[in-house]
């Protein structure tokens, strides 16, 4: 099993920020005209992201306040080459702002363990960075 986590500090109070990772539902920190539909509430709820037959779906395995963590899986419809993806948000007090903590498990498919955590890793620098600008204008 393979793992990445990538590591950020955001200009916002570490409440602010887990009160906007916890809501699973809320996507509003992706890209505009980013829809999703969710099934269930709670943990085991499902966000599907994206339009048409195959969006991504995601499922709430885990969230944990007292801890300030949220565990997801993808178990179907990845958008990168792994499989087995599963993966964790922590939000952690820094001094005045916060810091958020992302990383996941994963077995490359198709392509080589570099290969998969180098696309990893960028794509949730791009995300932290949609979720900084959000936390940030909310």
């Amino acid at each position: 099993m393979a793992a990445i986590r990538v590591k950020k500090s955001i200009d916002a109070p570490a409440a602010k920020l887990w009160k906007l990772v916890a809501d699973f539902g809320d996507i509003s920190w992706m890209p505009a005209g980013t829809t999703a539909r969710l099934e269930g509430e709670g943990v085991g709820m499902a966000r599907l992201i994206g339009a048409g037959d195959k969006p991504i779906r995601e499922v709430l395995e885990a969230r944990d306040a007292a801890s300030k963590t949220l565990v997801y899986t993808i178990p179907q419809n990845i958008p990168f080459p792994v499989r087995d993806y599963r993966s964790t948000m922590i939000v952690r007090e820094a001094g005045a702002g916060s810091e958020l903590d992302w990383s996941c498990t994963f077995e490359p498919d198709g392509v080589s363990e570099a290969e998969a955590k180098q696309s990893l890793e960028g794509l949730y620098g791009v995300m932290i960075g949609w979720i900084a600008d959000r936390v940030r204008a909310i």
